[in-house]
């Protein structure tokens, strides 16, 4: 069901598996398409199931106690979804929505862990992508202490460039139908911070603003964007007493 004929993603799930072990768990489950911005995922639900993204775009957030969803990541082809819950046979943590039409593979836990239990090429893969999200997280994490609010929101769209964005004349459109307060909170940083770090961007050249709809000029410098240098940590023309935080 390889629908999208492109590569899969290297740092994506089925992307860490050999050709045989990727057709083999292509194999397992049912094949579902889900249209835009529909839930497939629930907070709270009882975990019966993971889904690998065939095609298409999801998103991952939270319900907070302050009424306020917070973006977790963006998950895309090859990547595997639920499979924390399933794993630890626990409540689902967090919702997930398709931000685009998506094709995905519904596989059942006992499916999910038969075939893991028969392949470890498989095992390393799924421990190999768990170790890669919490890497990010604690990334995340640091640079939410560490920087400047302008170079996370920064780092935060040239990841979500590289891995979803469409590349145009203008550059890379980040059409993936987030709200830039979603963006925000990916980024750790209130949305008025959001709106100031992307009017500094913008001054800089890096990105472009389009009606709903970020486009990155550059996309190679806005990866370097505030990249630390002892002699000049204004290279980039961040104003570390610029830090407005959320």
């Amino acid at each position: 069901m390889e629908l999208n004929q492109k590569p899969w993603p290297k740092t994506s799930l089925l992307g860490r598996m050999s050709a045989r072990t990727r057709a083999g768990f292509l194999e397992l489950g049912t094949a579902v398409t889900y249209g835009a911005r529909q839930k497939v995922i629930r907070q709270g639900e009882e975990s019966h199931h993971v889904l690998v993204v065939v095609d298409g775009i999801m998103k991952v957030f939270v319900d907070t106690e302050f009424g306020s969803p917070v973006l977790l990541g963006l998950r895309g082809r090859g990547d595997l979804l639920g499979e924390m819950s399933v794993l630890e046979r626990r409540q689902r943590s967090a919702n997930v929505m398709t931000c685009t039409a998506a094709h995905v593979r519904l596989i059942k836990s006992a499916q999910l862990v038969n075939f893991l239990d028969r392949n470890p090429e498989a095992w390393a893969a799924m421990a190999a992508s768990l170790s890669a999200r919490l890497h990010w997280a604690n990334n995340r994490r640091a640079e939410f202490v560490a920087c400047p609010a302008a170079v996370r929101v920064g780092r935060v769209l040239a990841e979500i460039a590289g891995r979803h964005g469409v590349r145009t004349a203008e550059g890379w459109d980040l059409d993936v139908s987030l709200t830039q307060a979603e963006i925000a909170s990916l980024a750790g940083v209130a949305l008025a911070t959001f709106e100031k770090a992307l009017q500094q961007l913008h001054r800089s050249g890096l990105v472009r603003r389009r009606y709903r709809r970020i486009v990155v000029e550059d996309l190679a410098r806005l990866a370097r964007f505030g990249a630390n240098d002892r002699r000049n940590p204004y290279q980039y023309g961040v104003d570390y007493g610029d830090v407005a935080q959320s």
